[in-house]
């Protein structure tokens, strides 16, 4: 599939969005079923702002404002749906993440492509958090204690203060956005990624980029959570920074178009994906997909050698996502690399 998006969307040129709170009624613990009713409704090409909330403190034995304020955060600062939410009941097998969803968007059917135009992606609070601890992340072996701190914003709203004189620049995007998985592949907790995007974690799906699902139930049942406002490739303590964000993107749907797995965009790269439990085969997937795509968009003029050897000499496959069962691998194509970019 070659693409004919403007990835490079401005966030002032996109028409008013509907928007899409997060409530008891539109949320759901983590996992993606194929036969909820959906909580919004759209035309292709509409533009939806979903006020998602981050599922960190959700599930806290003291609720969530206990939480947080324990973390020095004010009760008023704490978004009340929070607590609403976690009443919500939680299915055997579900994540603890949160997903607002799902928002069916009219003509999608199997077969199609949902073509995700992000637009914007914006803190509903100044502070984020990172928990880790003992059995956590690519070592789990690191630690002995439960090691959680809280992030706020700077004043610029641009960094957020780690300490030590050290700032984390702010980049804020969505480590959840999906769309319901085949009826055949039964309950499907939202923890791993797979073909439906999901908890891809991949952290350049920023503002201005154009992220590509397979479509596998009529209206396609887009959902979204698990909002970061930082995140090194690979995820490797388990969380971001764990922060709530009002995320903003135009649906499309792109009929004659065909998938396998997911793909995106920004205005300097092309991106591919493989994903698989298995590190070795997730890169091969990502490699075969960016020769596929190399191919297609080259309308045949790279032979399969040509992408291949290029896919080796100028394409970088990086570790986007390791911890969440299914491991994320990103072929990065430089769109300066082809005529016509």
């Amino acid at each position: 599939m070659t693409s004919t998006s403007e990835a490079t969307t401005s966030r002032q040129s996109y028409p008013k969005p509907v928007v899409l709170k997060t409530t008891q009624e539109t949320a759901i613990w983590g996992y993606f079923p194929t036969d909820r009713a959906p909580v919004l409704t759209v035309d292709s090409g509409t533009v939806v702002r979903i006020d998602a909330v981050n599922q960190s403190g959700v599930s806290a034995a003291q609720g969530p404002v206990a939480y947080f304020e324990a973390l020095g955060v004010p009760a008023d600062q704490v978004l009340p749906e929070l607590a609403e939410v976690a009443k919500n009941p939680r299915p055997a097998g579900s994540s603890g993440h949160i997903l607002t969803g799902p928002v069916e968007v009219r003509g999608a059917e199997p077969g199609d492509v949902l073509e995700i135009r992000i637009l914007d992606v914006s803190p509903r609070v100044p502070y984020g958090v990172n928990s880790t601890g003992p059995g956590r992340g690519v070592c789990g072996d690191l630690l002995d204690t439960a090691s959680t701190r809280l992030l706020r914003l700077d004043r610029s709203g641009r960094h957020y203060s780690f300490g030590h004189g050290i700032k984390v620049p702010f980049k804020p995007f969505a480590g959840i956005t999906g769309v319901a998985p085949p009826t055949s592949a039964g309950f499907v907790s939202a923890n791993p990624p797979n073909r439906w995007g999901g908890n891809l974690d991949f952290r350049d799906l920023v503002a201005g980029t154009t992220l590509y699902l397979p479509v596998f139930q009529p209206g396609a049942m887009f959902y979204t959570g698990d909002t970061h406002g930082a995140q090194g490739h690979g995820e490797v303590d388990q969380t971001a920074v764990e922060h709530s964000m009002a995320f903003t993107a135009q649906f499309i749907v792109r009929k004659g178009a065909s998938l396998e797995w997911p793909r995106a965009e920004s205005d300097k790269y092309f991106w591919c994906m493989g994903i698989d439990a298995d590190l070795d085969v997730a890169l091969q997937i990502a490699v075969k997909q960016a020769v596929a795509y190399l191919v297609e968009v080259t309308q045949g003029a790279l032979t399969t050698a040509d992408a291949y050897a290029l896919c080796s000499i100028a394409v970088d496959f990086i570790v986007a996502e390791a911890v969440d069962g299914n491991k994320v691998i990103v072929a990065y194509i430089a769109k300066s690399l082809l005529p016509g970019h």
